[in-house]
């Protein structure tokens, strides 16, 4: 059937003879007396012709038609009157009218003017329609280039990119975020853009819980925060979830049907290459190992290590790097042949697998020397990293078999993005040094590995008639001898100062002294310090009048005689390490300080051993 007719005039014996002749041809028709109502009829529904008489009551003719000609440029429009001047004027013209006629009408002519009208109106039609036919057809072929391109690059970091970017396209998002599950199953955010603040996006997210429902189904699904509607996107193959996308901030206002189906689509496909890139990653792992170690090659690590470098200045992340070096692997070779020095270097990587997470990558740089990269970890974090590693190799059984004959020299090293280097050669570069620091250091000038923590203390406090600490250009200052009374509390001073000032420093300190009082230094210079300090802080001695304290652990230590005759200081954290031990006498007070990081942290080990204290 032909579209609806609006026929406007104030004439009722006309509007009913237009009706009754249009009706018949088979239009549908919609006659009004003025021009006010048949505004009101045009906002509710689209006619293809509008049909009026030029002179009206109120607005005429050719008022109503400059008015719909406003609201739709392309509306046919045959104007009607008793002037004859009405055909060809200036008016009618300028407006662009379809005909013009002349009362009274001959029902042919009134008839041709209708049917050429709206075959024009058809043709409008018909071409509106192709257009946007041949624009879903652009649009869903766009979409499966997109989709295919997902298919086609395994490489998982280009992928975990891509899929935001595309999804954020086809869905006319400004901004969007990605998760991917890691190997323990949990969505680790991987990717996000546009408008989103990071620390509001949660860095993993359990697909179990709340969630599990929702990415069963493998369904878009709308939600509401406080800017704007959200879109979160499931990224399922074959049953098993490989990601969650969350798009915001529509261009359009809002989304629409077809963006959450453009999404759903575009989400299969992009879980499927997920899962590919796994699943390469995965091979690409097995073939790029060590036959001997089933440690990664150089080529590889260095491969990854940039990637890892690119996420993090993408995204504001940190990493550490490591490096474990067996200075007399050499040795080893020469004493007890090829196959022990091996089996030394298989115990070692053996150990480190042990303890690192499943996103940690290890490498074998040469045959003494290897790297580990440490994704979303800190500087703090690393030299605890190095401390567990150097434990765990000491209890591996192929090690300390080999050890039994002849000790191993295991030295290493950490520096972390950006803080020590923004490439893989200033951060390895900063890795040796501190090796070279670690080689030098009082620890191992004075075999202090196999030491308990009070024996160390006695040795290196000494007493006055004790020889003199051996020194070294490349290690930090140690020093033993008489120190100021007042040292002791100006140093609590000073170190809750820093804590205060950098309230979210990773760090260790422990104090420990003959009794815990309130009065104590630190423990008033942290009274107003942020309930969220980042460090621990330990007070180790015999309980007086500390309770509690918000930022304070007590260990109370009742009679133990060596607390009581000694103070200490032990401080590790990301920008500092101090040590200072001291002992009270009757004439002055002796004591041995020292930045020396591998004794600080030597003694922080040693001490958590003593006491059983746990380890950060």
């Amino acid at each position: 059937m032909a579209g609806p007719i609006l026929v406007v005039d104030d004439d009722l014996f006309f509007r009913q003879l237009a009706t009754d002749l249009l009706s018949q041809r088979g239009h549908r028709v919609v006659a009004v007396e003025n021009a006010t109502l048949a505004l009101e009829e045009v906002a509710r529904a689209t006619f293809d012709l509008v049909l009026t008489d030029v002179v009206m009551p109120g607005v005429d003719g050719f008022a109503l038609t400059a008015r719909l000609r406003e609201r739709d440029p392309e509306q046919e429009v045959i104007l009607v009157s008793h002037r004859t001047d009405v055909q060809g004027s200036e008016v009618a013209l300028r407006l662009g009218v379809a005909d013009c006629l002349t009362k009274p009408i001959e029902e042919a002519d009134l008839l041709l003017a209708v049917d050429r009208a709206m075959e024009r109106a058809q043709l409008r039609h018909e071409r509106s329609r192709l257009q946007d036919e041949n624009l879903e057809f652009a649009r869903f072929h766009n979409l499966q280039q997109r989709c295919l391109e997902l298919l086609s690059h395994p490489d998982l970091e280009w992928l975990q990119e891509r899929v935001i970017a595309d999804l954020g396209s086809v869905c006319d998002a400004q901004s969007a975020a990605l998760w991917v599950v890691d190997d323990r199953g949990d969505l680790g955010l991987r990717s996000y853009r546009g408008l989103l603040d990071k620390q509001f996006l949660p860095e993993k997210m359990s697909p179990e819980g709340p969630l599990s429902l929702r990415l069963r189904e493998a369904l878009p699904w709308l939600a509401r925060d406080e800017r704007s509607t959200v879109l979160y996107v499931p990224l399922v193959a074959a049953g098993e979830v490989m990601g969650l996308a969350q798009l915001s901030d529509p261009l359009t206002g809002d989304f629409r049907a077809e963006h959450t189906r453009d999404a759903k689509v575009l989400a299969d496909f992009a879980a499927v290459g997920v899962k590919n890139g796994r699943k390469l990653l995965a091979l690409q792992r097995l073939g790029l190992r060590d036959r001997d170690t089933a440690a990664y090659n150089l080529s590889y690590f260095t491969d990854y290590a940039s990637k890892e470098i690119y996420k993090a200045r993408r995204y504001g992340r940190t990493f550490s790097l490591l490096t474990f070096s067996i200075d007399n692997l050499p040795l080893v070779r020469v004493r007890l042949g090829a196959s022990e020095a091996k089996k030394a270097v298989r115990g070692i990587i053996k150990a480190l697998s042990k303890i690192i997470r499943d996103s940690d990558v290890i490498a074998k740089a040469s045959d003494q020397e290897f790297y580990l990269l440490l994704p979303e970890t800190d500087f703090f974090g690393a030299m605890m990293f190095v401390r567990r590693a150097v434990a765990a190799v000491r209890d591996e059984p192929e090690v300390q078999d080999v050890e039994q004959r002849l000790p191993l020299a295991l030295v290493g090293g950490a520096s972390t993005f950006p803080k020590d280097g923004e490439d893989f050669d200033e951060l390895v570069h900063r890795c040796r040094r501190r090796m070279d620091e670690r080689r030098a250091s009082l620890q191992r000038r004075l075999m202090l590995d196999g030491l308990p923590f009070w024996d160390e203390v006695d040795l290196l406090l000494g007493t006055p008639n004790s020889p003199r600490l051996p020194t070294d250009d490349r290690a930090e200052p140690s020093r033993r001898g008489k120190v100021a009374d007042v040292l002791f509390d100006e140093l609590q001073v000073e170190i809750a100062r820093e804590l205060v000032r950098d309230p979210g420093s990773r760090g260790l300190l422990y104090v420990g002294g003959p009794e815990i009082r309130a009065d104590l230094p630190l423990a008033i210079g942290l009274e107003q310090a942020p309930p969220d300090l980042s460090s621990r802080i330990y007070l180790l001695g015999r309980r007086v009048d500390l309770e509690s304290h918000p930022a304070l652990t007590p260990v109370f230590l009742e009679g133990d005689e060596r607390v009581a005759r000694h103070e200490f200081i032990l401080w590790l954290s990301e920008s500092a390490s101090y040590a200072l031990i001291q002992r009270r006498g009757r004439g002055a007070t002796w004591g041995f300080h020292t930045s020396d990081t591998a004794v600080v942290d030597g003694l922080i080990s040693k001490l958590q051993a003593e006491y059983d204290l746990q380890p950060y």
